[in-house]
């Protein structure tokens, strides 16, 4: 039995025989608190008797839950049975609490001839079709979240913005794709994550940036009171320069480039993946290891237009852009005009 199964059941047994102290925190409160009625004790010692399905406490010896299923493994699976394809869990796999119909579910066994048109039956029958689209935009989800290498907590954190628009339709007549890559990128700013539009958009099928950007609209106007982090030129500086293969000299004084540039001023109305795409830029061309507009472009998604306009910017300021002491200042006027 998991922590959060018994959590709920000893909360709910509470609320039944004794009010449960209240927190002081706002942010407590979306928490089951784990706490026995009877002797009050908030982390108790809970023991499962597994013969009669019973949760006790230690301290007082009360029984919180009773009937309890016990989802383990009846036996112990070893390596040279592990092909029969047999499955010692009693009921099934995990429960999924962001699909609709999350029961308990069953499975058709191997063995006769009719078991793959059985198995259709039962897979076509357990699931509705709203659960069904869930599914697939769960595994999309995680696919696209596992070729950018993100944690499991963003994959999650996006099934949990999908489901919550598709509850309130806003997604009928809107790109599914689309839908999927800004649930992701939403969840990618929350996590304080940096990824671009072009990078979500890459492992699409075919969706453009301006269809993910009209859906993370649309997705930001829908779930209010989101914490959204805004992003910054630190957020991608590391991991372009990594990518292009520059120094850590040439990253640490792009970075402060860029920074001194948006506190100035100088790049106005420019976006921070602009900025640090031209930031890059000028300060390859200071060093030994010099890159293309074309190579920072690819690597960025900004357009070599786009990193060209900022660098006119960069360019005329360029004399207060550097960091004292920088051996790159007496390279300024090796710098190609703007």
């Amino acid at each position: 039995m998991n922590m959060q199964n018994i959590a709920s059941i000893a909360t709910g047994t509470a609320n039944t025989t004794a009010s449960a102290p209240k927190s002081k925190s706002k942010t407590a409160l979306f928490y089951n608190k784990l706490w026995c009625p009877v002797c009050k004790v908030t982390d108790p010692d809970i023991v499962e008797d597994y013969a009669k399905g019973d949760m006790i406490c230690r301290e007082c010896g009360v029984v919180i839950g009773d009937r309890i299923v016990d989802e383990h493994s009846e036996w112990r699976t070893f390596s040279n049975s592990e092909s029969t394809g047999s499955d010692p869990n009693r009921v099934g796999g995990p429960t999924n609490p962001l699909l609709r119909d999350s029961a308990l579910s069953t499975t058709i066994g191997k063995g006769s001839k009719d078991t793959s048109s059985l198995t259709r039956l039962q897979n076509k029958s357990a699931l509705g079709t709203g659960d069904r689209n869930l599914l697939a935009a769960f595994k999309e989800i995680g696919r696209m979240a596992d070729h950018m290498g993100l944690p499991q907590t963003v994959a999650d954190l996006a099934n949990e913005l999908y489901r919550n628009m598709d509850d309130k339709k806003t997604i009928k007549g809107r790109s599914a794709d689309g839908m999927y890559a800004a649930a992701l990128l939403i969840a990618c700013r929350h996590e304080k994550i940096s990824r671009t539009f072009k990078e979500i958009s890459a492992l699409t099928n075919n969706v453009s940036k301006k269809d993910i950007s009209r859906c993370f609209k649309i997705m930001k106007e829908n779930i209010p009171n989101f914490n959204l982090q805004t992003i910054s030129t630190d957020d991608f500086t590391t991991r372009f320069c990594s990518n292009l293969k520059l120094p850590v000299e040439v990253k640490k004084a792009a970075e402060y480039v860029s920074k001194t540039a948006m506190d100035m001023g100088i790049v106005a109305g420019k976006s921070p993946i602009s900025v640090t795409a031209a930031s890059i830029y000028l300060v390859s061309q200071l060093s030994t290891e010099k890159r293309t507009q074309k190579n920072i472009a690819d690597v960025s998604g900004v357009s070599e237009v786009t990193i060209r306009n900022a660098y006119k910017d960069l360019y005329a300021k360029r004399d207060s852009l550097l960091p004292p002491g920088s051996p790159f200042l007496t390279q300024l006027s090796s710098l190609p005009p703007s």
